[in-house]
């Protein structure tokens, strides 16, 4: 079904002009049925990247260093209370082993992915202290720019983190809903969350904000996102498909079709 084609023309005009859209005008974007409206949307996301961006190519080499968690997110196979998950924390000599194959391959960024390991937050701080020298020992190995993604954590671990050399922070919201926030985050503080990368930034890391896709959110939640993370001034944004994780209370939920993730991901583009 087709919408209103004027609109959709003078939407995407106003985007390639580097005007700012509206939360309506996003909402419009989203709702779009027509596969070849929808196309006409690509191309015009396509269009932009190649303005700015050309036609490269950015690899993340990931490394899932542990996958133990203190949080229960509902949509999580790490959450803390899912005995399906195979725990494990990867010794340091077989991450810089990994992390010399990766810079070998190509990868412009190391990513050192974890959830809320409650070894790291041990309160004698032994925990920091190992993932800040494993910080520095990669940046010493490989030279290359390091992502990292403990979670919520204190200004004064995220400027500790910065100095060992991390370039990058990843705390994602995954959504901007509250309520939504609530039910897929049981148990952990909006406002804290957000904050965290707020005073990242102020240290002067990058930070990466993220949109879980088929989670529960409309179309209106993710206009509402998109805004917060132009007033977060994200470095970096993403969008991924929610997939159902087994063991989780969200295992037989029904994903959304592929090509919303690519719609959302389109829409980021244009803004």
């Amino acid at each position: 079904m087709k919408t209103d084609p004027i609109r959709l023309n003078s939407t995407l005009a106003k985007a390639e002009e580097g005007e700012l859209l509206s939360k309506k005008d996003i909402t419009f974007l989203l709702g779009l049925k027509d596969n070849e409206q929808i196309d006409r949307l690509f191309q015009a996301a396509r269009h932009l990247r190649r303005q700015h961006f050309g036609n490269a190519v950015f690899l993340y080499g990931f490394i899932y260093a542990s996958t133990y968690c203190r949080n229960d997110c509902r949509f999580c196979f790490f959450r803390r209370s899912n005995t399906q998950s195979r725990r494990y924390r990867k010794a340091t000599p077989k991450i810089i082993a990994a992390v010399h194959g990766l810079a070998e391959a190509g990868v412009h960024l190391i990513d050192l992915t974890m959830g809320e390991d409650p070894a790291l937050f041990d309160p004698s701080g032994a925990g920091f202290d190992r993932l800040i020298d494993l910080i520095k020992s990669i940046r010493e190995a490989t030279g290359l720019p390091i992502m990292v993604s403990p979670g919520v954590m204190s200004q004064n671990i995220l400027a500790r983190l910065a100095e060992a050399g991390a370039s990058w922070y990843a705390c994602y919201q995954e959504t901007h809903q509250r309520k939504l926030f609530d039910q897929l985050r049981p148990g952990q503080d909006y406002d804290l969350r957000l904050e965290s990368k707020l005073n990242a930034h102020d240290l002067g890391l990058l930070i990466e904000e993220g949109l879980l896709c088929g989670a529960g959110e409309t179309n209106r939640d993710i206009a509402e996102s998109m805004a917060v993370m132009r007033r977060l001034d994200a470095d970096q944004i993403r969008v991924m498909n929610f997939v159902p994780q087994p063991g989780t209370p969200m295992e037989k939920r029904v994903p959304a079709d592929p090509q919303k993730e690519m719609l959302i991901s389109a829409v980021m583009r244009l803004l």
